[in-house]
């Protein structure tokens, strides 16, 4: 159940990236400064899909995103190598959705808007799999996704950043 007074909406691209500087405020502080590198790129993918849930003063609580992944990105291109061939063509197909990043306001945790978003942005999606992933010491992430149907198809992958991270699917039945 997402907290009372908020509202979960879809954003377009323009939308979202007029509201950088509120979205970065909500971004995790390692990643920060990168939202205005990162944001527009991704806002130009296929299949790009922002949800923010709203309060009623419209200030977002939270937002998830995600985009159809393809070869020759560099987050698809990473994980597709630790599959292998027979990974890949399973996780990673065309029209795959990659759910890139749900955050929530640290005062709106455990309140039911983060898996409200996640739910969302997975809705009516016309895509065989998603992939994402999380840090491997991010509990509270890794029960949402658990509790939703996820599996870990990547036990551990450390991006470059010298933190592990572990990379989960889910089927979407399409």
């Amino acid at each position: 159940m997402v907290a009372a007074g908020l509202t979960i909406q879809e954003l377009a691209p323009a939308a979202v990236l007029a509201r950088i500087p509120e979205i970065a405020a909500i971004w995790p502080e390692a990643s920060r400064n990168r939202v205005q590198d990162i944001l527009p790129r991704h806002s130009e993918r296929d299949g790009f899909r922002f949800l923010g849930a709203l309060d009623e003063s419209r200030l977002l609580a939270g937002f998830v995103y995600g985009y159809c992944g393809e070869a020759g990105q560099w987050w698809r291109d990473r994980v597709a190598a630790e599959l292998g061939p027979a990974g890949t063509r399973r996780w990673l197909p065309p029209g795959h959705f990659e759910l890139t990043e749900l955050h929530v306001r640290p005062e709106g945790r455990r309140r039911g808007i983060g898996g409200a978003l996640h739910d969302a942005v997975l809705d009516g999606l016309a895509a065989p799999t998603s992939v994402l992933s999380t840090q491997t010491d991010n509990e509270p992430a890794l029960r949402l996704y658990e509790r939703r149907g996820w599996q870990v198809i990547v036990p551990e992958l450390d991006f470059g950043s010298g933190r592990p991270f572990v990379v989960m699917g889910k089927d979407l039945g399409v």
